[in-house]
């Protein structure tokens, strides 16, 4: 433990933990994801709302509404902030294959895959697609009539002879992103060992179609105790860890207190023996992650070409229809507080960030959240830092993040978890790793204005609301210049 020591004692050993456990951390070096990917994914908002059955339905998971989204991207100005994936979950396939390949529904995507890729490309766009490493996808139990998932477990590792074919046609259809998701048939043993044989298909048939490196995305890693982040940062881009988001604030708390899992005070000594099995992401998973060995392992791993994945962004997801509803989509989930929490502490923790809601539907307030190019530059930083929760205070809900910058800069995130607002809210310099008398200039994130330049510590004008955030960008400003 060293929260008994001075903030630059701490810092320093830090510093020095990070880079003892970083030396053995070799990113996936195909060129991808050196900055953490931002776009669009499908899923938590569209899921498998394919009850329309066709092209063009609103409030379904069509072609109509892939080409809208690459519109909007272009048009509503989330390209030129930095969004240019447009990526597509499951449920895109048909029923069922053709000759043994993979195909789009011929219903919902009668254009087929290869075509809307080069759509989406058209746009100054890069383009994702969905699959998942046992015999059918997470969500095949709604649409397929026979396995369509990559069928890449123990009962045929290391001959994936489907895994190397589906590989192969998905490249050639100009992909950018390969999500793989984990279900159905797929067991946790060997899963490390399917996931990396899969990501040589993905590197190889990339590397014969000539046109760059595919972001590989394994999505059920990271679950085993000890945890598997030196693997991932080896095999993947990035990775999911946890639970899947869900549209509540719940959801959302319960994957920050997993990002902040023994932070600031771990539990020394060995995993004890209920951590050893693999767990979905559930509570014994955060429970686990309070350990130092954990803890310090999860801060390590993230770097230019892997990152941490705590799922996509609920900003802007608005209502739908009673039949989009009634076909499984997930609208209109959280307060603009909740957004604004959701968006800082991803930013801070240099996370992909996946929109997932009707972009032409965005309220503006979101929007100017989604397109904030002073948070989106703390998030893709290019020093690549995770994030640490300094402060936790579970009788008021104040919880203080720190992330360090390059050129010397500090990113703070003060967020309110409780059910009531915060009034007196200080920040002291001094936590963040500046000296007492260190000229800092503080410039609130959200607000878009700078505070001036401040010694010792700083007063959060207005307060924190309830399940609200805010987030401040803190350099420093020599006192005598020539």
């Amino acid at each position: 433990e060293l929260d008994h020591l001075p903030m630059k004692s701490q810092m320093l050993l830090a510093a020095v933990a990070v880079t003892l456990y970083g030396a053995a951390v070799t990113a996936l070096d195909n060129g991808a994801a050196l900055t953490p990917p931002l776009g669009w994914l499908s899923w938590q908002r569209y899921r498998c709302a394919i009850a329309c059955n066709d092209a063009t339905s609103p409030d379904c998971f069509n072609e109509k509404l892939i080409r809208d989204t690459a519109d909007e991207m272009v048009a509503g100005g989330y390209l030129a902030a930095g969004y240019n994936y447009l990526n597509l979950d499951d449920c895109w396939q048909a029923p069922s294959r053709v000759n043994g390949h993979l195909v789009a529904d011929p219903h919902r995507f009668p254009s087929g895959m290869k075509s809307l890729a080069a759509y989406v490309h058209s746009k100054g766009l890069k383009f994702g697609i969905y699959t998942a490493m046992g015999n059918g996808t997470c969500a095949s139990h709604k649409y397929a009539t026979e396995p369509l998932g990559l069928s890449c477990d123990y009962t045929v590792i290391p001959n994936c002879a489907v895994a190397k074919q589906d590989i192969e046609d998905m490249v050639s259809w100009d992909i950018d992103h390969l999500k793989v998701d984990g279900c159905y048939g797929f067991d946790n043993v060997d899963q490390n060992n399917s996931y990396a044989l899969v990501g040589q298909y993905l590197q190889q048939a990339a590397a014969k179609r000539g046109t760059g490196p595919v972001v590989y995305h394994p999505s059920n890693l990271g679950f085993r105790y000890p945890r598997q982040f030196h693997e991932l940062a080896s095999i993947g881009n990035q990775w999911r860890w946890f639970n899947d988001v869900q549209d509540s604030w719940e959801s959302v708390l319960g994957i920050i207190e997993e990002i902040g899992a023994g932070q600031p005070n771990c539990i020394p000594g060995a995993l004890p023996s209920e951590c050893t099995s693999f767990d979905g992401g559930g509570d014994k998973n955060t429970a686990c992650a309070q350990y130092c060995v954990e803890r310090d392992s999860f801060l390590s791993v993230p770097q230019p070409g892997g990152w941490h994945d705590p799922d996509m962004l609920l900003t802007g997801n608005t209502d739908c229809s009673a039949a989009g509803k009634a076909a499984g989509m997930h609208c209109n989930s959280v307060t603009h507080d909740e957004e604004k929490t959701q968006l800082a502490i991803w930013a801070m923790a240099s996370a992909p960030l996946l929109m997932s809601n009707d972009l032409k539907a965005v309220p503006a307030a979101s929007k100017d959240l989604l397109l904030n190019t002073e948070l989106l530059a703390i998030d893709q930083d290019r020093l690549g830092r995770m994030c640490f929760r300094y402060a936790n205070d579970n009788s008021t809900g104040l919880q203080l993040w720190r992330k360090q910058l390059a050129g010397g800069d500090m990113a703070v995130a003060a967020i309110n978890v409780g059910e009531s607002a915060l009034s007196d809210v200080t920040i002291d310099l001094r936590d963040v790793g500046f000296a007492p008398d260190t000229h800092v200039q503080v410039r609130d994130v959200f607000a878009k204005s700078s505070h001036g330049w401040v010694t010792g510590s700083f007063p959060i004008s207005g307060g924190i609301p309830s399940h609200g955030a805010a987030l401040f960008r803190l350099s420093f400003v020599p006192k005598y210049s020539t």
